[in-house]
């Protein structure tokens, strides 16, 4: 690789000096920093929405993204500050590994998009809960009194769906989690799905609900209309140097060296 693209949080002082940093030391190892446009390799300084936000790039380019996490625990970025240096001279060296991973795609009406953590229907009043009718592979599953439906990755396990009960899912694995938001039904656990799944999510009632992908609104959806979620034939690609396997990465994010 001899191009870097680089993206920071702009409302973060301590990621502009951890930029200024990399640049300095990708300059010294020979390896030019440029745009989107000829990079090999994207770094994204922040946390892991900042490596969300710079995700589109890197998927649309078909080239790796790796993060540098200066803000609170992350997952999907995982160098800290202290591990510049050796990120550097792996990028001069080739000395890494890039791990691929699953995506989303997401369909309504004429609206599309891709995800990399996971796409949500959720309520747009917030005293007001949806009902969502859940169809799988064209099987009705079940209709949920809810809050909302999650669809995730499993790199997306550890965000949003496992704060509304979801399982840690290893991001090595080909799957899709369905998790209900505080849902008032029998059912309601998560389940996870065949990496083929093809999940068809319809409001029920007469209220709108909001389609977001990756935290960001996508669309409004009416009552009758289809939201479509299934694996996307693109990847994400992530450099790493295997320093975080999963059990470790997760053992990190969640304290549990301080248990």
């Amino acid at each position: 690789m001899r191009t870097v693209q680089l993206v920071s949080r702009d409302d973060r002082p301590d990621a502009h000096s951890v930029e200024r940093e990399v640049i300095e030391r990708l300059r010294d190892r020979g390896i030019s920093v440029g745009t989107e446009d000829d990079a090999d390799l994207i770094v994204a300084i922040g946390g892991d929405g900042t490596v969300l936000a710079a995700a589109g790039g890197a998927i649309a380019r078909g080239v790796p993204i790796c993060g540098i996490n200066v803000g609170r625990v992350g997952y999907l970025a995982e160098f800290e500050v202290a591990e510049i240096t050796d990120l550097v001279d792996a990028i001069a060296s080739g000395a890494y590994e890039i791990r691929s991973h699953s995506l989303l795609e997401v369909l309504t009406g004429t609206t599309s998009a891709t995800a990399v953590n996971d796409v949500v229907v959720e309520k747009v009043v917030s005293q007001r809960i949806i009902e969502v009718a859940v169809t799988v592979d064209d099987r009705p599953l079940a209709t949920y009194r809810t809050d909302g439906i999650i669809v995730a990755t499993p790199l997306g396990s550890t965000a949003y769906s496992l704060s509304a009960g979801g399982p840690v899912v290893d991001p090595s694995l080909d799957a899709l989690v369905l998790t209900p938001i505080a849902p008032h039904s029998l059912l309601t656990r998560a389940i996870v799905l065949g990496p083929d799944a093809v999940v068809r999510l319809e409001v029920a009632v007469d209220r709108p609900a909001r389609v977001n992908v990756d935290g960001r609104e996508l669309c409004l959806v009416e009552p009758g209309e289809i939201v479509t979620v299934n694996r996307s034939a693109r990847h994400v690609q992530f450099l790493s140097l295997g320093r975080h396997p999963f059990p470790q990465a997760v053992r990190e994010q969640f304290g549990l060296d301080h248990a």
